[in-house]
């Protein structure tokens, strides 16, 4: 019974970012090392539909028949990593034209994985090396203006807690204040004059 191999789950969709007229590798490793150079593989452009062909092996050898224009003599397989159940296939100086999906597919063996290919021109490299001197500063501003109202928000709450505790304080006075007023204005019952018997009749004291 044949054991298929699968390419490990790291491998099976990668993103690669390269800049224009660096050299690119695609490469996928099956998780149980099967020996890959008496097998059949191809790899193509996903975004090319049926004319996408970019490389094939067959027979323990490159098969270039089928090749796009583009990628004749740009391609190199690294046969020795098939032993290990490895594919490694390294294009050349790559070109904005070379940005896609690339599948790489084992039909024997049901395996395949997929690279995204993002190739950027001197017009992105310029524009980033313009738009960063730019952007920290402002990030710096940014940062800065949110710790000044981070502690101007800190400062008015004790400047609130300090005025709330002072008008609690000066109310606490008011009352103090008014509650002796009212004790030195309680009226004094003046009875010169007056006698009074012990039958509660008055006279008056001549």
């Amino acid at each position: 019974m044949l054991t298929l191999g699968r390419f490990r789950h790291s491998d099976l969709n990668q993103r690669i970012e390269v800049e224009d007229g660096d050299d690119v590798t695609l490469q996928g490793r099956l998780d149980n090392s099967t020996n890959l150079s008496s097998y059949t593989f191809d790899v193509a452009r996903l975004d090319l539909g049926i004319y996408g062909d970019v490389y094939s092996y067959r027979r323990g050898k490159d098969h270039l028949d089928d090749q796009m224009d583009r990628y004749r003599d740009r391609t190199t397989l690294n046969h020795e990593d098939l032993i290990r159940g490895i594919v490694t296939l390294k294009i050349s100086s790559v070109t904005l034209s070379d940005s896609g999906s690339y599948k790489v597919y084992v039909p024997k063996l049901e395996a395949s994985f997929i690279v995204n290919i993002i190739v950027e021109g001197e017009n992105v490299k310029a524009a980033r090396a313009h738009i960063a001197p730019i952007v920290v500063p402002v990030l710096v501003a940014v940062i800065g203006v949110i710790i000044v109202l981070v502690k101007l928000g800190i400062m008015q709450k004790y400047t609130r807690q300090f005025r709330e505790r002072r008008n609690h304080q000066a109310e606490t006075a008011n009352a103090a204040e008014l509650s002796d007023d009212l004790i030195d204005q309680k009226p004094v019952l003046d009875l010169g004059g007056l006698a009074a018997d012990h039958t509660g009749n008055h006279e008056e004291v001549v």
